[in-house]
């Protein structure tokens, strides 16, 4: 460990008191020790600028090749404190060294390690806790970047806001992991040091700008992205599209969790973002840039809501209505689905699945080898599910029926469960286990409609649901098990998950799809 020594006569001042000579009235004169509250670690900019954020320990790092030197400085405030004497130390000298000015060495890179160089207060005042740190490691040679990626979550901003850029190098283990960030033109936009991009007022409605990222390495690579800036233009009116309104008998459903409406705006290229949203029941849904975000709570009803152009007090509304008892699940939204394999494995396999618009892929697992059997149950993630046998007591799936597949000769599927309704537990297979199904339709693409009906068909524990309540589930899923004879894994499809009012509800829905059908049973 090294010291700086700041002061002189440190441990004299230490004594607190000063002895005098002094008559009988005359009072010694303490003096009071001013001890510091902080301790900061100055790097100069060119060392600053390489420094990156370890995400993983959450935690500054330095990295240096073998031989650089830093000259490293410290503060200590307050200003008028007592005691300056700061002591600099490195955890680990075989990687980097410090002395007592502060001098950073690195060392070497021989060493996987690291090495935390510190800056604190005397050992006379270590016990107080104050330092400041810095990680630093240390590679023997420069592994420069050979390419940089930027990206932005948009790719325009409005004059006067932000957005925030991004950037991946490669090689992974490059060793300056920071870009110098820069502006095509900065009196359309600037960026600073963060990949925080602002956009400029400059005349222009739509003005294209590139926003670049530079190697710290010297190898001059770089990583372009050209955004527009938009200029702030104020909507004079605006009108929601009513498709999903309830008086037009669109009905939402809660496990869907958002609905982003659709409107027109008066200019068509006016700033969005300027438009204030509003919702009449927050309990029910809440909004922020025309999308509607649904409550996970269970509560049910009429929600309105409404855009207002804030210039001219212009305004539109629409009423939704989020009912209760509707399940759609109609895999449209690839960030936004609730229902997809039970994730079970066995025999050296899992279960798997994939996301394509209108349908999730599920692949089996091997449960049981000998007998040559598959398995991959099908499930509700969302953490409740509201079933509501009064409102919609058709429960639906469309699937594929491995059934189907050559050589395949037996398989059985459950709708199983676990809820409450009026204090009352519901939970097991509905109307017994293993192809309980209401009806079976085959359509014509080859793909099946299983139907159950919560008002006829009894769970195992609690029987028929109330026709008069709302019941809430934690576990609803379809156990599809038995696959047999099969000594391989396989796939199927699921298209959708729905409840409907009616069974004529249902087969409207399935010829919308462009589909015919036969009931099998």
């Amino acid at each position: 460990m090294k010291r700086t020594l700041i002061y002189m006569g440190y441990l004299l001042m230490a004594a607190g008191t000063v002895a005098t000579s002094c008559s009988d009235d005359e009072t010694a004169t303490l003096s009071s020790s001013i001890y510091p509250g902080n301790v900061e670690m100055i790097i100069p900019a060119e060392a600053q600028c390489l420094i990156y954020t370890d995400k993983e320990l959450e935690t500054n790092v330095l990295p240096l090749i073998k031989g650089e030197t830093v000259q490293l400085g410290c503060a200590i405030t307050p200003d008028n404190a007592t005691y300056k004497d700061v002591m600099w130390t490195s955890s680990n000298e075989r990687v980097a060294t410090v002395d007592a000015d502060g001098l950073l060495k690195a060392v070497s890179g021989d060493d996987t390690g690291f090495s935390i160089v510190q800056v604190a207060p005397d050992v006379s005042y270590s016990g107080s806790g104050i330092a400041s740190s810095l990680r630093v490691i240390v590679v023997n040679e420069l592994i420069p970047a050979t390419s940089i990626e930027i990206t932005s979550s948009a790719d325009e901003v409005y004059a006067g806001e932000t957005l925030q850029f991004s950037f991946s190098l490669q090689p992974a283990d490059v060793t300056y992991r920071t870009v110098k960030w820069s502006s095509s033109n900065e009196q359309i936009a600037t960026v600073d040091n963060n990949g925080v991009v602002t956009g400029v007022e400059n005349g222009e409605n739509h003005a294209k700008v590139t926003i670049i990222a530079t190697a710290l390495d010297g190898s001059m690579v770089v990583g372009r992205k050209e955004i527009t800036v938009n200029k702030k233009i104020s909507p004079t009116d605006v009108t929601i599209d009513q498709g999903y309104s309830v008086d037009n008998e669109y009905m939402c459903a809660i496990a869907e969790k958002i609905l982003k409406l659709n409107y027109t705006t008066i200019p068509e290229d006016c700033t969005k973002s300027l438009i204030e949203w509003s919702s009449s029941d927050e309990t029910v849904a809440t909004v922020d840039g025309g999308i509607v975000k649904f409550n996970q709570n269970g509560v049910f009803g009429n929600v309105t809501i409404t855009a207002t152009c804030p210039e001219t007090g212009n305004s539109s509304s629409i009423k939704l209505h989020l009912a209760e008892g509707l399940i759609r699940e109609l895999f449209h939204d690839k960030d936004n689905y609730g229902w997809y394999n039970a994730k079970q494995e066995g025999n050296k396999t899992e279960t798997s699945h994939v996301w394509s618009y209108g349908k999730v892929t599920v692949t089996t697992y091997t449960q049981d080898i000998g007998k040559k059997k598959q398995r991959a149950d099908f499930r509700c993630w969302n953490p409740k599910t509201w079933l509501h046998a009064g409102n919609y007591p058709i429960f639906a799936i469309r699937m594929d029926d491995l059934k189907d597949m050559e050589g395949v000769t037996a398989r059985n599927i459950t709708l199983d469960a676990v809820g409450t309704c009026d204090g009352a537990d519901f939970k097991g297979g509905l109307n017994g286990n293993n192809n309980q199904w209401f009806h079976d339709y085959k359509c014509s693409d080859g793909s099946h409609v299983f139907i159950y009906d919560l008002s006829q068909q009894k769970w195992a524990t609690g029987g028929i649901l109330p026709a008069t309540s709302t019941a809430e589930f934690t576990t609803l899923q379809f156990k599809y098990a038995d696959i047999a004879p099969l000594d391989h894994q396989v796939d199927y499809n699921v298209y959708w998950v729905q409840t409907f009012k009616t069974i004529a509800d249902l087969q409207k829905y399935i010829e919308s799809e462009g589909l015919t059908y036969e009931i099998i049973k």
